[in-house]
């Protein structure tokens, strides 16, 4: 089975509502998909995760990445993933939109791989073989104290067990609609806080006592990703709130610094930005050896990141709980048959070969981007 060519598609969604968090606005939400032809006919499906610059990353996959992996055996997804890696590496750029656009092809080749041999890409990982996943509810916008609670209650009248805030809008601001939530939900409902990197580490210690008394179960992505000595700080200050994050990571050797001074508790690779399904399973293998969870990040990106995702934490090793995004997210309708919803606080694997999705082409034509802007 050789690689014949590769398609690449710039997808804008515009929001009638942007998205609001700590540190931005979501106006439109962005994908990159990778379409892989074998010789044999197949074609397997990925995605890179785009928060600005589609063109960018479908620069990098067609002139940087696709000579790579153009003609090349579909069997040897381990060796065409170290070769796409070591095209930049040495010139400097080892992380940002080469890691994505990596990630975007990686996950359409297991993709093709699962639909050569007839098999689900969870299975061909050969992992734990999960059916279904516990998943919480994510994420519940910037708003007042009253708005997000009115939220937090539907959601939890809905059947989920957890759920996630936004945070990062300031240190009084977040308390009060922390208590909010709490007081709406009860003690029974796991509550998590993400602030986007929208603190500072003084901040986010004394947004943390608060949290540990309320029994928050984690807080995410407190401080900017490369900021590790804020991470130190924080860590050393309380231990009695887990610390997540990982979204804005790229590299095994990002994870593994990471890891090695125990800064965090959950890991959140997201796999449509830190190497595919290749990269994920050697983040995880590390997670592994340092009994470090994994929940993996999905956020705003598009359905096949999220099919990828299900497939990874079905197999994956640490697994504790999966991101659904229950917001609405326009992107999802370039899939021909919806993706499993959670039921009860937890959500299906898909079970047909491959990542089991298969593309609307109509529906794809109506997102693609016209033009430069965003």
């Amino acid at each position: 089975m050789k690689i014949a060519r590769i398609e690449v598609f710039e997808l804008v969604a515009p929001l009638e509502k942007p998205w609001r968090i700590a540190t931005y606005e979501l106006k439109s939400l962005l994908a990159t998909l990778v379409r892989i032809h074998s010789d044999d006919g197949l074609t397997g499906i990925g995605e890179c995760i785009v928060r600005l610059g589609p063109g960018a990353t479908r620069a990098v996959v067609e002139e940087v990445l696709a000579p790579v992996v153009i003609g090349r055996d579909g069997f040897d997804i381990e060796g065409i993933w170290d070769d796409m890696y070591r095209t930049m590496r040495a010139r400097g750029h080892s992380r940002g939109y080469l890691l994505e656009a990596i990630s975007g092809i990686d996950i359409a080749l297991w993709d093709l791989l699962g639909k050569k041999l007839g098999l689900p890409v969870a299975k061909l990982l050969a992992g734990h073989g999960r059916r279904e996943l516990p998943a919480y509810a994510s994420s519940i916008l910037l708003d007042t104290p009253a708005v997000m609670a009115g939220e937090a209650q539907r959601l939890a009248a809905e059947g989920y067990g957890a759920i996630k805030m936004k945070v990062g809008g300031g240190r009084k601001a977040d308390i009060a609609r922390m208590d909010a939530v709490r007081q709406a939900v009860g003690a029974d409902v796991e509550v998590m806080l993400d602030a986007n990197s929208g603190y500072d580490a003084p901040t986010a210690i004394a947004v943390r006592q608060h949290a540990e008394k309320l029994g928050v179960f984690w807080l995410e992505e407190p401080v900017m990703p490369d900021d590790f000595p804020g991470y130190r700080r924080i860590r050393n200050a309380l231990k009695g709130v887990r610390l997540a994050a990982g979204e804005g990571e790229f590299t095994v050797s990002g994870f593994r610094s990471l890891l090695e001074e125990g800064l965090l508790d959950v890991l959140q690779p997201d796999i449509a930005r830190a190497g595919g399904f290749t990269g994920c399973r050697r983040i995880a293998a590390l997670a592994d050896a340092y009994n470090v969870a994994i929940a993996p990040h999905t956020g705003a990106s598009g359905p096949v990141c999220i099919a990828a995702s299900l497939h990874f934490a079905a197999a994956t090793p640490r697994f504790l709980t999966f991101e659904h995004m229950y917001i609405h997210n326009p992107l999802h309708e370039i899939l021909a048959r919806p993706l499993p919803q959670p039921k009860s606080g937890k959500i299906a694997v898909p079970t047909a070969p491959g990542l089991g999705i298969e593309l609307d082409e109509n529906a794809v034509k109506r997102f693609l981007r016209k033009g430069p802007e965003l």
